[in-house]
């Protein structure tokens, strides 16, 4: 009986032994080794895809601690990076990314990916967080020959609205600020209509073509500064329902002339420095544009001089007439103040230059005109044309189309 008794024990203590400690051993074992199995790495690699519209390859995966996440070897859009940690989180999802350059390839990436969260709540239903240890604005394509900076990337609703703000961590006065809310009174209608709003206030240089690149894949259209072209300043623009709204001040340096009039009949080459002293954009046409342009050293041709004279109304120098006849020219300075508004088109000289606006072999080319001319005119001057005819090219449809409205027309 005793003997008995005891056996029964034994077996109830190894049954529950097994039950209790082997079979969950062999449960984590199992879950562990599904976690690093090949298929799973293939899952993830495919959800990320999904999310961020781009086709997305892990190398590597492990799992630091519940809830973390952290992926190597990945690559996306055209860029390899070297890690990135997940923490997913009941309302938040925060990444944290070795490195970032955003470059040509990237930026059409990162705008639609920017685009399709403010305007795809429930694809996105989490605030993101997102920490890149070492980001760069550049063009040569590899953080070793670029300036990096800790960036932060910060996604968040509110209700109906939503918002993106990108800044630096070390100084988070410069940023770029994005939102979408939806138009007051608009769900009584038969569509609901948002209005998204850009803000940038940067002191230091960011690429215009990052800018240009959120305009046009939002549907507006740019003009080519170049790619070595920067801004520096501060940007509003609002859009409701293609209704466009924009207020600029700035400066935009590095601008290259040749990329600038590659669209027009007549070129000119150098390096230019735009100051925007004011640029005012409402209902989706030009208000008020007041700036100061200017080049040292450079070439144009002939046929813009002549243009500015017998169309804007400027004044000849002694250096008007090229004797050689060539058909470019080199200048020494080409510097001008212009303004744009509904009483016409005003070309001033910069203050100490002697109202000249040219100058080839330290000799004045060409003077500042004596009085505004209408717009029409500054169409007739980029048509190419002769005579001068509008709209001529697209490049002069488009600018009759965003002008200012003469006051003789309102």
């Amino acid at each position: 009986m005793f003997v008995e008794q005891s056996t029964v024990k034994i077996w109830r203590i190894r049954l529950a032994f097994i039950v209790l400690c082997v079979v969950p051993t062999c449960c984590l074992c199992y879950f562990a080794a599904l976690r690093q199995s090949e298929g799973y790495r293939q899952q993830i690699a495919d959800k990320a895809s999904k999310i961020l519209g781009r086709q997305v390859q892990v190398e590597g995966m492990t799992h630091p601690q519940p809830g973390c996440l952290k992926l190597t070897g990945i690559e996306v859009a055209g860029q390899s990076l070297s890690s990135v940690s997940v923490v997913n989180s009941k309302h938040e999802v925060r990444l944290a990314v070795g490195g970032f350059v955003l470059d040509q390839h990237a930026i059409p990436f990162v705008v639609g990916l920017v685009d399709r969260w403010l305007s795809e709540p429930i694809q996105f239903q989490k605030d993101y967080l997102i920490d890149i240890k070492d980001f760069a604005w550049q063009d040569s394509g590899s953080i070793e020959n670029s300036e990096v900076r800790p960036l932060r990337v910060e996604c968040v609703s509110a209700g109906s609205g939503r918002a993106i703000r990108f800044f630096f961590r070390d100084d988070d006065k410069n940023e770029i600020r994005v939102a979408r809310v939806l138009k007051h009174g608009s769900r009584n209608g038969s569509a609901e209509k948002h209005v998204t709003e850009v803000q940038v206030n940067v002191s230091e240089a960011i690429p215009v073509s990052c800018i240009f690149a959120a305009l046009r894949e939002s549907g507006g259209r740019h003009w080519d500064f170049g790619d070595k072209a920067v801004f520096s300043g501060q940007i509003d623009i609002s859009n409701a329902g293609g209704d466009w709204t924009a207020e600029c001040s700035g400066t935009i340096d590095h601008v290259d002339l040749d990329a600038t009039t590659s669209m027009l009949s007549s070129h000119l080459q150098g390096a230019a420095k735009i100051t925007l002293n004011k640029f005012l954009w409402s209902r989706s046409r030009i208000e008020n544009v007041d700036c100061v342009c200017v080049a040292d050293r450079g070439e144009i041709e002939q046929v813009w001089i002549d243009r500015l004279v017998r169309i804007l109304g400027c004044r000849i120098d002694e250096a008007y007439h090229h004797l050689s006849g060539s058909q470019a020219r080199s200048f020494q300075r080409l510097g001008f103040g212009l303004v744009i508004d509904s009483e016409g088109l005003q070309l001033r000289a910069l203050p100490g230059r002697s109202g000249c606006l040219l100058e080839s072999q330290e000799l004045p080319v060409i003077l500042e005109p004596v009085q505004a001319a209408t717009l029409d005119r500054l169409a007739w001057l980029l048509s190419g044309t002769r005579p001068p005819a509008v709209p001529g090219t697209d490049v002069t449809a488009w600018l009759l189309s965003v002008l200012p409205i003469p006051n003789a027309y309102r």
